[in-house]
């Protein structure tokens, strides 16, 4: 079975963003882009976060996955009476950095027009749930009316490892100015955290040298590292199905994994500082 390899390092990954919402020199700590039909993180620097998972709360229907802004998003219906009340949210951690961003957009039903008026809220370990100043928002049938662009996330969401943000109804407003039915549909896309790495004394960079090719692969590709590092690759589900040490270079058997996005965690076994590295197999 032949399979490609799309291999990206989180400088990669920064520039992608870039791209999209104008960003400089911050790291995806993480992202929800909905690339499958799952709602996992599908990026980011920190390692424990792609295990998180969006959510909805205050009694929509469950998460499909549909059209999005580029390859699918999460959508839900049941926003009627939402008011101060239903919402979708995320949790995530920001251990090591500073200055946090949120980027993401929020897109209304056309037919089935969902909820207009939103803020985000954001809550530290078991914190209150707080405005975030300057995030009230407004959505349409489209990917620019409801997007959120470079937010300031306050400081107290630096070097955490439990923070929540949700983007939480402010009316029973629909996009199209009538009132939301159980109909409607809101969707959710292209959530990025972003932040600096903290300049403190608990800085650790990433100093040596990872290599993955070829790209593209066919049934095998290598590894190389400057250092003697731990190897982990985990899936979209955040399962780790392989685990290895290198010093120098080793290849690797990917013949028997299915297509789908995974990621390459590699780890400075002397230093503790890690690099993760976006994959695609087809």
């Amino acid at each position: 079975m032949k399979k490609n390899y799309f291999i990206t390092t989180i400088s990669m990954l920064a520039f992608i963003v870039a791209m999209q919402f104008n960003l400089v020199a911050q790291d995806t700590l993480v992202q929800w882009t909905f690339p499958t039909e799952s709602g996992l993180a599908d990026g980011g620097s920190i390692e424990a976060n792609l295990l998180q998972e969006i959510e909805t709360a205050g009694g929509t229907s469950a998460i499909q996955f549909k059209n999005g802004a580029t390859t699918k998003a999460a959508q839900a219906t049941e926003w009627e009476n939402g008011n101060d009340a239903k919402k979708w949210k995320v949790g995530f951690e920001t251990t090591g950095y500073s200055n946090i961003k949120l980027y993401s957009k929020i897109s209304s039903g056309g037919q089935n027009p969902g909820p207009r008026d939103f803020k985000v809220q954001y809550k530290v370990g078991s914190g209150s749930w707080t405005d975030v100043q300057n995030s009230t928002f407004q959505t349409a049938n489209d990917w620019t009316t409801g997007a959120i662009s470079d937010l300031p996330l306050p400081n107290e969401c630096n070097n955490q490892n439990d923070v929540q943000i949700r983007w939480i109804m402010t009316s029973d407003t629909a996009s199209d100015g009538t009132v939301v039915v159980a109909e409607g549909i809101s969707k959710i896309d292209d959530i990025f955290i972003v932040g600096d790495l903290s300049s403190g004394e608990s800085e650790i960079s990433f100093n040596q040298t990872v290599n993955l090719f070829p790209n593209p692969a066919n049934d095998y590709f290598t590894i190389e590292t400057s250092q003697y590092s731990n190897v982990i690759l985990i899936d979209i589900t955040g399962k780790q199905i392989l685990s290895m040490e290198v010093n120098g270079t080793a290849i690797v058997n990917v013949s028997e994994y299915k297509s789908g996005v995974y990621f390459l965690m590699v780890t400075d076994v002397n230093s503790g500082s890690a690099i993760t590295k976006k994959m695609m197999i087809k």
